[in-house]
């Protein structure tokens, strides 16, 4: 039987992405990709759940993460092993780090054995005992000794039965605690069955009534007689499909073809009694599940369990198994970005799942998408991976219009099984799109601290002020004296945004708001410079942390009290850029002040280089 997806709903079209993912890497020509939808044939998903399984395989492969983890700590023990040196300070520096990189790599080892001993008590002997050799390991004659203590743990873990369960066990779990909670093999009484055992559970549960209904449709448009039906029906196992499969072939044996029935009566029994409508996918030939947390945990409650949420509870809404394995393949389209969370002063990282929709072709989208993992995964340390997104966007589509920027939808993520769910949804605004295209990679693009960068596009991704993102970040300048220029660039960002918002769109305009900020940024850069020399640098903290204050309230007139007084300090007149600046509308009392502290928490080294010139120019 022919199949037709058409694109719908995020999340749907985040299960089609993770779809063609799989399929794409195991049976490419089996897919037709069209403008809004893909067509293919029922036949080309009985080897689906293998596919499944071998994709997350490759991702979470136990015995390849560890083989390249413990090469990277041989590399690292063989070269504090080959370290010489007279200095006995060198040397117990090089001790220490010999003794805590041999504990970084014997609690990974130990993890896995703990895994282990719970289903293979001979590997774990084996293990151990290589494992109790790792501390004995002191001289540089001992290097090859070492190599081969790692190469016979790494043969354990490379055994087929003991890396197919640990890594299966792994993605297991997370598609148990993010995603789906504990249907068919996810559930953890399945955990002692074997691998192939696993995967045959899923294909029971996901994949044969797709396959048995696109045989009963093939049987209705007459691709099968009565005869082949007949011998379809006793040669169906009950470990492949369903009960509830099971018992409509069972009913269309007992009640139609043990009494020689017609094949007409057959099809019409087919159609009336055994195909329904999927509430998702519009589908009129399908067998259907009622829809729950199971299906995607993140949008959904256990319907059952929960029946006072519905009105007049009532908690049916079926889907069909197509729309089931669609869902069950989200994990697959979706992509791992790491956030930046500034909480109690201090920056942490936080990986959260994302997935980028918008108004265009299938192939458009995953293609997208794709370009969106690979950045994430490939510079998740240096750039932004939304600002990229939108940049890939623009170039992958010259014509693409500002209205298509502005449908840009994208979704975040957090879940966990039965603990909570967060959906976060947000969409490129009109100013924001023009901003990307036109504006960031003279301003946004240019700021080198990646958290910093991230925080900036996470907040005009959102339509939140930034002014609190560089508040913050310009008290950090104050504590390590560097990164006055980034703060100078985010405020510039900031600008550039709010003056599209209010209609301004011209370059050279633009251009002249930005001459009048760096101004500012080298008022505050030269007082800096001129308090340092006359050595009252000490007083410098004081005066930005009381400005900031006033930045925060609001409060001009003592803000210009403190700008007085530092002049005043340096025996100079008050700029007139100065006050010509605080007269105008064009310019918010933040990005005046937040531009001015950049300059003024900036070291004298940072004042010097090119960044400055390099933005007059532009």
């Amino acid at each position: 039987m022919n199949i037709r997806l058409e694109m719908n709903d995020w999340f749907y079209n985040a299960g089609l992405i993770g779809f063609l993912r799989i399929m794409e890497k195991y049976q490419k020509d089996a897919i037709i990709i069209q403008d809004s939808h893909i067509e293919f044939n029922t036949d080309s998903l009985k080897e689906f759940h293998k596919y499944y399984f071998q994709y997350l395989f490759d991702i979470y492969d136990i015995a390849k993460t560890m083989d390249k983890k413990m090469e990277k700590s041989f590399d690292i023990i063989k070269q504090y092993l080959e370290i010489e040196s007279e200095d006995k300070k060198v040397l117990a520096e090089t001790k220490e780090k010999l003794k805590r990189e041999k504990k970084y790599v014997k609690d990974n080892i130990k993890k896995q054995i703990d895994k282990i001993k719970k289903f293979d008590q001979e590997t774990e002997k084996e293990m151990l005992e290589q494992y109790s050799k790792i501390d004995s390991i002191k001289e540089k004659e001992q290097i090859e000794e070492l190599k081969d203590i790692f190469n016979k743990i790494k043969q354990c873990l490379y055994k087929y039965h003991i890396n197919t369960k640990l890594t299966a066990n792994l993605f297991k779990s997370i598609l148990s605690n993010k995603y789906f909670g504990q249907p068919s093999f996810l559930n953890v009484v399945k955990n002692s069955a074997s691998y192939e055992e696993q995967m045959n559970l899923m294909y029971r549960d996901y994949v044969s009534n797709i396959i048995e209904i696109g045989y009963l449709k093939d049987f209705i448009d007459q691709k099968y007689n009565l005869e082949d039906l007949k011998e379809h029906i006793e040669n169906l196992s009950p470990k492949l499909v369903t009960k509830e499969t099971f018992k409509i072939y069972t009913d269309i044996n007992k009640k139609y073809i043990e009494k020689g029935k017609q094949i007409d009566e057959i099809k019409e029994h087919i159609k009336k009694d055994v195909f329904k409508v999927c509430y998702l996918c519009a589908d009129e030939h399908c067998i259907t599940s009622n829809y729950s947390e199971s299906n995607f945990l993140p949008m959904a409650v256990s319907s059952d369990n929960m029946k006072n949420f519905f009105w007049n509870q009532k908690v049916n809404y079926p889907i069909c198994d197509m729309c089931k394995l669609i869902m069950f393949c989200i994990p697959m389209g979706l992509t791992t970005i790491t956030k930046v969370i500034r909480e109690n002063q201090k920056y942490e990282e936080k990986d959260i799942l994302s997935f980028v929709n918008y108004d265009t072709s299938i192939k458009n989208l995953l293609i997208t998408n794709n370009n969106f993992s690979i950045k994430s995964k490939k510079d998740r340390y240096l750039e932004s991976p939304y600002a990229d997104l939108l940049i890939n966007i623009v170039e992958q589509e010259k014509d693409i219009s500002k209205w298509q920027l502005e449908n840009i939808f994208v979704v975040e993520i957090e879940a966990e099984y039965l603990a909570y769910s967060r959906l976060e949804y947000f969409h490129i605004t009109r100013p924001v799109a023009i901003f990307f295209k036109e504006y960031a990679d003279k301003s946004l693009m240019k700021i080198k601290d990646y958290k910093l960068k991230i925080q900036m596009v996470d907040s005009i991704m959102k339509n939140k002020d930034t002014k609190y993102v560089i508040d913050n970040k310009i008290r950090d300048v104050i504590k390590n004296e560097y990164g006055g220029y980034e703060t100078f660039l985010a405020s510039k960002t900031r600008m550039q945004i709010k003056l599209i918002q209010e209609g301004e769109k011209n370059m050279e305009e633009m251009e002249k708001q930005n001459k009048k900020l760096m101004a500012l940024y080298s008022i505050g850069s030269e007082i800096h410079e001129g308090l340092k020399e006359k050595g009252t640098e000490n007083k410098l903290d004081g005066y930005v942390y009381k400005m900031l204050n006033c930045v925060k309230t609001g409060n001009k007139k003592e803000f210009m009290d403190n700008v007085i007084r530092l002049h005043m300090a340096l025996g100079k007149d008050i700029s007139p850029i100065f006050l010509d600046v605080m007269k105008e509308e064009q310019f918010d009392f933040a990005t005046i002040g937040h531009s001015f502290l950049s300059g003024l928490a900036s070291n004298k080294f940072e004042n010097k280089t090119t960044n400055t010139n390099e933005s007059i120019d532009e």
